[in-house]
């Protein structure tokens, strides 16, 4: 990844499924000021990951503004090994927003993990690269006061039905923040 971290330690939680255990890092980006946003697989480390809306594959923003945190969840199992499909799934509602976003429907996801692993990425912003170059400056200071959403997003352990945590976060177009993390019996609220 050619991302810059806010800070060289992740903000760790860690949570219990059955038997698993479960680790979450977030590291915290800097804010992006018109660059390009792309990601790198550590197996084929040239290949550009590009993601747009809800994850799908497309092309790499050239001008984005916005905020970025990387989450890493690594699983183990306290009794024998991790099954070869052990899988985290997340269920993200909007929970409230600036009146100038468009609404966005829940959003499912599952990813398989390799090597007890996965990375998830939390991106709010735009792509400017539409706006006129003199006028780029004047929005991003007005879509920085206006601009936010605030998600809940509840993630499975494989095909379980309770969530083993629940993550409330704010997005805004300088930072990707957690506001409340909840686990265990919580979850079930």
């Amino acid at each position: 990844m050619l991302l810059t971290w806010a800070s060289s330690e992740p903000q760790r939680h860690i949570f219990t499924a059955g038997d698993h255990i479960i680790t979450m890092d977030v590291r915290f980006g800097k804010p992006y000021v018109g660059t390009r946003l792309v990601f790198y697989d550590d197996k084929d480390p040239l290949k550009p990951i590009c993601f747009t809306g809800n994850g799908e594959n497309g092309a790499c923003p050239t001008r984005f503004v916005g905020a970025v945190a990387m989450v890493t969840f690594t699983v183990k199992r306290a009794t024998s090994t991790l099954g070869s499909k052990t899988s985290i799934r997340e269920h993200v509602t909007v929970m409230a927003q600036s009146p100038d976003l468009p609404t966005r429907p829940p959003f499912d996801r599952a990813q398989v993990l390799t090597k007890g692993t996965i990375s998830d990425f939390q991106v709010f912003g735009y792509d400017e690269s539409d706006i006129a170059e003199g006028e780029r400056e004047a929005e991003r200071e007005k879509s920085r006061e206006r601009l936010w959403r605030v998600c809940r997003q509840e993630l499975y352990l494989n095909g379980e039905i309770v969530a083993f945590a629940v993550i409330h976060w704010r997005y805004t177009l300088n930072a990707v923040e957690i506001l409340r993390v909840q686990s265990g019996p919580a979850c079930r609220k």
